[in-house]
């Protein structure tokens, strides 16, 4: 033990060097204007393509099928969008756009298929906690409002809705016709935290390529509400964002 203890020392005395050899360029840069560390003030904006992964809340929807026959739908789905981010001093001010899908059941034996799709915007806001000249980390608030669209099939026909009232959303389960399309609007909420990396061809340069990875969660504060071709339908089930989701970006970035 004894005869570890000095090169250990020695070791981190290097290390401790070479960190101060490191940051003597990046406090420069920052005196520059151009933002690096904790005490940065200028993290870099972007334009970016994001996929990725997240869930929602199809429970409540499947009890509803599953009495009329439809195979559930997932809960699971993958997203696909974009959006632009922006500085602020050290504000990041936001926003984007993504649409998910979760996938078709179809029954080959009744002929009823059902497949669920939802689209959401958010106008978001953050704070930079590290900006470097390549790295931003940052949490981040969204709120915004989505919109889920159940669409049910049925190759026998099924009939249709009584014109006239208002249907219930156990009435089109039981008629969808040959295909129906239910919507529900929610008002959604997402708290995430955020890293993008910035890639600059050169030390002087300031436009690049920006890849970045973001985790959050959704929430999803009211009751959905469903439409059947703009009427309102009475007694829809709860559906909306519920979960843990995480998404991949790629872009242009500049400082």
């Amino acid at each position: 033990m004894m005869n570890r203890l000095p090169s250990a020392l020695s070791r981190s005395a290097r290390l401790v060097v070479l960190a101060i050899l490191l940051a003597a360029p990046l406090a420069a840069q920052g005196a520059r204007g151009e933002g690096v560390g904790f005490g940065g003030a200028f993290p870099f904006a972007s334009i970016f393509f994001g996929s990725g992964g997240s869930i929602a809340f199809t429970g409540d929807l499947n009890a509803r099928l599953d009495t009329a026959g439809y195979f559930a739908v997932s809960n699971d789905a993958i997203s696909y969008g974009g959006g632009a981010r922006f500085g602020y001093g050290r504000m990041i001010l936001g926003g984007e756009f993504a649409m998910t899908d979760f996938g078709e059941e179809g029954d080959p034996t009744g002929g009823k298929t059902s497949s669920l799709k939802s689209q959401f915007y958010l106008a978001q806001v953050g704070y930079t906690w590290w900006a470097g000249r390549h790295l931003n980390v940052y949490p981040m608030v969204g709120i915004g409002a989505g919109r889920m669209s159940l669409t049910l099939s049925d190759r026998n026909g099924g009939g249709a809705p009584a014109a006239g009232a208002d249907p219930s959303f156990t009435d089109v389960v039981l008629h969808p016709n040959y295909s129906s399309t239910l919507e529900a609007t929610y008002l959604l909420f997402e708290p995430a935290v955020g890293a993008d990396w910035l890639v600059l061809r050169s030390v002087g340069d300031r436009f690049g390529l920006t890849f970045g990875a973001r985790l959050g969660r959704k929430f999803a504060p009211n009751r959905a509400a469903w439409k059947l071709d703009s009427r309102k339908v009475i007694g829809g089930p709860d559906v909306g964002p519920d979960g843990m989701w995480l998404r991949l970006t790629a872009g242009i970035g500049w400082r």
